[in-house]
């Protein structure tokens, strides 16, 4: 069964008063919403898409922030638990103060992985990362300096995994704030 909705309509300017009224058809079940004689089925159903574009896009959003932002936080805890043997390692890449250098950028990562992860800051916190990222990358996986085929092979493999994640948090720091359903949002 369908209903009638009478609307009323003035004309403008505002010199001629005259005014009509039109009359429209609404099927039962239909949106929901107040009926309106000038909006089609064409811009419902773009309307509609829109909204499912965005919650796919939060969706999207929302994984790649959980993998991203966890990526960084469990490095961070790799950093504090490990972080004599990691010292060791930077002490023979010629890291002065190695310990400190490792809790330091364990600090940064963490601190940047959980921005990304809960929204809050993410430009400050893609901005940690790649902090991080850049001052460590070079010093660590210097590729070119290696003899050994299987070392230098492995800090390239490296140095281009860090390349990339460089350019993920450039790639997050490029999101508008604030992120959907984000801590950062209250």
């Amino acid at each position: 069964m369908a209903t009638i909705a009478i609307w009323k309509r003035t004309k403008i300017p505002a010199e001629c008063t005259t005014e009509r009224q039109s009359v429209v058809v609404r099927s039962p079940g239909g949106s929901g919403r107040p009926d309106n004689p000038y909006e089609s089925e064409f811009s419902r159903r773009v309307e509609r898409e829109a909204s499912l574009g965005e919650k796919a896009n939060t969706a999207a959003l929302l994984a790649g922030r959980a993998i991203f932002g966890g990526f960084f936080l469990m490095n961070a805890f790799n950093h504090f638990t490990k972080a004599d043997m990691m010292a060791g390692y930077s002490a023979s890449k010629g890291v002065p103060a190695p310990k400190l250098a490792v809790l330091g950028s364990g600090a940064l990562i963490g601190l940047g992985g959980l921005s990304l992860l809960f929204g809050v800051k993410p430009k400050v916190g893609a901005g940690m990362i790649a902090a991080c990222l850049l001052g460590v990358t070079p010093k660590m996986h210097d590729f070119w300096n290696q003899t050994d085929p299987k070392e230098k092979m492995n800090n390239q493999v490296n140095f281009m995994k860090n390349a990339a994640l460089l350019g993920g948090a450039s790639l997050a720091a490029a999101v508008p704030e604030p992120w959907p359903v984000s801590l950062g949002n209250r």
